[in-house]
């Protein structure tokens, strides 16, 4: 495969997510969270059984022949149309099962297992590798989703059960919400600082590597491993904030975010004007950090946003956010690079900014306890 066509399989994937993710979050609605977590495992199984065979074949073949390129590509829409669904549905059962004045503390455990998973994931596909072959970890992600569909049957409840929330001024505040239109200039406050948060994350995955080979001067090996070594401090500074929300700070959503995207412009800053190697490091623990607040009060911030029967479709929209910027992210972020390599950092840099306001005038009359 040529890399165009690696491009569109990637964004084909993206572009599923974009499509499906608020269609699950409304299937869990209905349906329950334990339904939709299942048949996403299960369905993700499959089509990676699938994906694997075609990729096999393609590269046994010598040259990928067109009907391969479509099946991967086909495939690889698929895959995505099932990756929304874990993401979505366990987002969706955490508020169900937390009140309201813990909402961010409670999310924050769901980023500290994505800082994780991308903290590990590299970690264990690489060594695995090693061990077995190019496919080993294919089929080790099988397995693992395989198990975990079986875990989550035995392990979630077949009845969804939502918490009763208290007699509160929240609570009067959700039931209100519950009689209004699902969309609103809150929401849409919240939906606008979460995709600056995500363009930055998915433009940085393909811009460093190229960043330090024209900036810094690395050869084109020494850069991927600089790569990866950063996107490693970058999870592991994602982990360590969470696990300090979830500890000791305990901010409320909207102060999570009014920290996160702050740091998270800085840290673009610093890495446009540093010239120093160690300071590339420093901007992407900011990038990080902020990355770790800003997803974690995305979630909570929109669920605070919606009435509690509209949970799974909210949670859906906020992984439509992830579907948006693995788009928008690489086209844009492409094109801009090849102007000039610091024009990405100071196009969503001032995106951040611009999101960052709309997101204080929309919220600026919000109380302290939701958000």
């Amino acid at each position: 495969m040529i890399p165009s066509q690696i491009g569109v399989m990637i964004s084909c994937g993206a572009f599923a997510m974009l499509l499906f993710a608020p269609v699950w979050g409304k299937i869990s609605d209905k349906l329950g969270r334990r339904m939709v977590i299942v048949t996403g495992l299960l369905g993700m199984s499959i089509f990676f059984i699938l994906y694997v065979f075609l990729f096999h074949l393609s590269i046994s073949t010598g040259k990928a022949a067109n009907v391969l390129v479509y099946s991967l590509m086909g495939t690889r829409f698929l895959l995505g149309m099932f990756m929304t669904t874990t993401p979505t549905a366990a987002s969706a059962y955490m508020a169900d099962i937390s009140s309201p004045q813990d909402r961010s503390k409670d999310m924050a455990s769901l980023g500290f297992a994505t800082g994780l998973a991308m903290v590990l994931g590299p970690i264990i596909g690489g060594a695995v590798s090693t061990i077995g072959n190019l496919y080993t970890p294919f089929y080790l992600t099988i397995i693992g989703l395989l198990i975990f569909s079986l875990v989550m049957v035995a392990v979630l409840p077949r009845q969804q059960k939502i918490k009763s929330p208290e007699k509160t001024l929240t609570n009067t505040l959700q039931q209100t919400k519950s009689k209004r239109n699902f969309f609103s200039l809150e929401l849409a406050g919240w939906l606008l600082a979460g995709c600056a948060v995500m363009l930055v994350v998915v433009v940085l995955q393909l811009i460093t590597s190229l960043y330090l080979h024209d900036i810094f001067k690395q050869t084109v090996t020494r850069s991927a491993q600089t790569a990866a070594l950063l996107f490693f401090v970058l999870g592991i500074a994602l982990m360590l904030v969470q696990v300090l929300q979830m500890k000791v700070l305990q901010w409320t959503a909207k102060m999570m975010m009014m920290v996160g995207i702050p740091l998270i412009i800085v840290g673009l800053l610093l890495a446009t004007i540093t010239s120093a190697y160690y300071l590339i490091f420093v901007s992407y623990i900011l990038i990080g950090a902020g990355a770790g607040l800003g997803m974690s009060s995305l979630s909570a911030g929109c669920s605070l946003a919606v009435s509690e029967s509209q949970q799974g479709a909210v949670a859906g929209t906020v992984a439509m956010i992830q579907g948006i910027a693995g788009i928008v992210s690489p086209l844009l972020g492409s094109f801009v690079y090849q102007l000039n390599p610091k024009f990405p950092f100071f196009l969503f840099g001032g995106f951040a900014c611009l999101a960052y306001l709309f997101f204080l005038m929309v919220t600026k009359q919000k109380k302290n306890l939701i958000g």
